[in-house]
Parts: structure tokens; C-alpha cells; sequence
């Protein structure tokens, strides 16, 4: 009979779990960290639109922290088996959003690192 927890079983899975749950959760920190102190995600001008959109970001000064702060919750999170559940479901909003960010800004080949990053995320909820 076929059931998720036998496919959770195989150690090639069971690789993938690993590596997403580390990988997510490593992700979240580090760039949540980078934002807390009001540190720009990018050093690219206005003349470009991935730079347009990140100063825009970072000039909003409390909502940049939030998002920060927010990642840093997630991914210390994600490490603890109890709240891997929540962390996934709280990370899902996160990952389609800089998914859509990532294809909407045309970023040339983070819409293929990002695509990896919700289908990791979905993955942590089975």
C-alpha cells in the first residue's frame, strides 16, 4: 500500500528531507540576520528594477527589521522537529513570494534556486 511515511523511509528521501530542512533553515537565518541590523540585500542602483525594489525595501526601515526578524523566528524554527510543521507553513508565504519577486524582476536564474526553495518547503510539510 502506498503511504508518504514508507516514501519517508528511503534514504534518498530521507536525503532530500535533511537537505531542505538545513538548506531552508540556514537560508532564512542568514538572510534574516543580514536585514536585522538594516543592512541592504543588494548593493545595485535604482537604474535597475532588482535594485529599485530593494532599496525600496530597505528604505522602509521598521517592515525590512519585521521580515528579518520574521526569518530568523522561521529558520531556528525549522531545526526543532516539533515546529517543522509550523515553520513550513509559516515559510510558504515567504518562498512563493520571493519565487514571484524573483520572475517578475526577471533575476536570471534565481527563479530556478527559488522554485527549488518552495518545492523544499512543501516537501518539509508531508
Amino acid at each position: 500500500m502506498f503511504s508518504i511515511d514508507n516514501l519517508k523511509t528511503k534514504p534518498i528521501l530521507t536525503y532530500v528531507y535533511w537537505t531542505a530542512k538545513i538548506g531552508m533553515g540556514f537560508t532564512f537565518i542568514i538572510s534574516g540576520i543580514r536585514k536585522c541590523p538594516g543592512i541592504k540585500f543588494t548593493i545595485l542602483t535604482n537604474d535597475n528594477p532588482v535594485g529599485s525594489y530593494f532599496n525600496a525595501m530597505y528604505e522602509t526601515g521598521f517592515y525590512w527589521n519585521f521580515i528579518g526578524y520574521f526569518q530568523i523566528i522561521i529558520g531556528v524554527l525549522v531545526f526543532f522537529n516539533r515546529f517543522v510543521v509550523l515553520s513550513s507553513i509559516l515559510m510558504i508565504p515567504v518562498t512563493i513570494n520571493i519565487f514571484i519577486i524573483s520572475v517578475a524582476l526577471h533575476m536570471k536564474g534565481t527563479p530556478v534556486i527559488t522554485s527549488a526553495m518552495v518545492l523544499g518547503n512543501l516537501y518539509l510539510l508531508l
